[in-house]
């Protein structure tokens, strides 16, 4: 069924996000269904701090943060459909770094691991996709509060994938775990290693994979890892809440290396910048996929599938429920929560709110998305405030979310 949002609330939208801007500074909200978007609105300057600086727009550019993670996930998932790996296949088969990984069994004080036992199972190319090889970005003790892993902040200026690796093992004997491979759920580098070997397999960086399997097909024009002079002049700038409450512009050296001459890693879990608008097309392509209706769909249906479908052992969806216990989500008792193949999904309907089996995700520099396949429609909404986990952020991506359920009308 196809829906458009009612003229009452598109008003509301409005009124809104032009009254959220003293309290969060710029941000996008966008929603389509798998036929077109239906609402796009920028509110805001550039600047936050300078009233006279220029507003932003629907082409305003983006740090992705991990919705990043989506897009990697994506072009992994394409390697499966060319029948180039499998699920299954053991990923040292194609990146050897990841052979002979270490269980981390205690850490000192400080957080550091202090023991260490080697891994009895191999860490599989699946395992990358929904979380449960192990890595994990707070096992090794390096990553600060901030929740900026340093292989994440780290300048590859002349280096290659095997310094992104001397960071995460450190003068461990191999690149540490959380725990045994497939047994669990922890957020880290998984995606990462999925995109070295996306890189490995089509003998293509990261960036030009992208363009050419992703971006290219859907008419993407913004997204990239090479913040060129171009793509920089419609970069919306960090801002942060200081100890007042007040937003600032973030003022510090950037988080990441942004000179494009310097990228010779590429973090396929952080590091792509993009408009939100675009970010939006490709949510509409995956409702396209799930609702038979995209001409020339850039993954195959059980691809697709896979991405809204629960694929964690008890132990980690048990982790996964705690990790997830957001008070805007309202998601109810253990067994709610679950990971796909890139997307964090449901499994019950949220009142007023998405579907069972919608998935979902967001970005360190307060951006959210949700996929909801069942009602067909999708939604974004980005800020670029850190800390991450910002509750004016949470809260107000709940009232949009309401809002869109409140006002959809189907089309005659």
């Amino acid at each position: 069924m196809a829906f458009h949002l009612s003229t009452e609330q598109t008003a509301t939208f409005d009124r809104i996000l032009a009254d959220a801007v003293e309290s969060t500074g710029a941000l996008f909200f966008g929603v389509t269904t798998a036929e077109k978007a239906i609402y796009m609105r920028a509110e805001g300057k550039k600047l936050v701090d300078d009233p006279s600086s220029d507003p932003i727009d629907e082409d305003t550019l983006f740090w992705l943060c991990s919705q990043t993670k989506m897009i990697t996930t994506i072009a992994a998932l394409q390697l499966i459909d060319q029948g180039k790996i499998a699920l299954d296949t053991p990923v040292e088969t194609v990146l050897p770094e990841l052979a002979n990984p270490v269980v981390v069994t205690s850490h000192d004080e400080a957080g550091h691991p202090v023991t260490t036992v080697p891994a009895k199972e191999k860490i599989r190319f699946g395992q990358l996709l929904n979380h449960t090889s192990g890595l994990d970005y707070m096992v090794d003790g390096t990553t600060p509060a901030s929740g900026m892993p340093i292989a994440y902040s780290h300048s590859y200026k002349d280096q290659d994938v095997s310094a992104f690796f001397r960071i995460i093992k450190g003068s461990l004997p191999g690149v540490p775990l959380r725990f045994e491979p497939g047994s669990g759920y922890a957020y880290g580098f998984s995606t990462d290693c999925a995109g070295f070997i996306v890189e490995r397999l089509s003998g293509k960086t990261l960036e030009q994979y992208f363009q050419d399997h992703i971006f290219a097909p859907l008419g993407i024009t913004s997204a990239s890892f090479y913040l060129t002079p171009s793509l920089k002049d419609r970069l919306l700038p960090l801002s942060y809440r200081n100890k007042t409450g007040i937003i600032e512009r973030w003022k510090r050296p950037p988080v990441i290396d942004r000179n494009p001459s310097h990228v010779r890693v590429h973090i396929g879990g952080a590091n792509l910048y993009a408009s939100q608008k675009d970010y939006l097309t490709l949510l509409r392509h995956l409702l396209q996929i799930k609702a038979n209706c995209a001409t020339h769909p850039i993954l195959s249906r059980a691809s697709v599938d896979s991405m809204f479908s629960p694929s964690l052992p008890p132990a980690g969806a048990a982790a996964l429920q705690v990790a997830e216990n957001d008070p805007y989500l309202g998601l109810p008792a253990v067994g709610a929560a679950q990971f796909g193949h890139g997307l964090f999904v449901n499994m019950v309907d949220v009142p007023g709110k998405r579907r069972k089996g919608s998935g979902s995700w967001g970005g360190w520099a307060s951006t959210s998305f949700f996929v909801d396949p069942t009602t067909g429609v999708a939604a974004v909404f980005g800020m670029q405030l850190v800390p991450t986990g910002d509750e004016t952020h949470m809260r107000l991506f709940d009232v949009l979310e309401r809002g869109v359920y409140a006002g959809l009308i189907a089309k005659l």
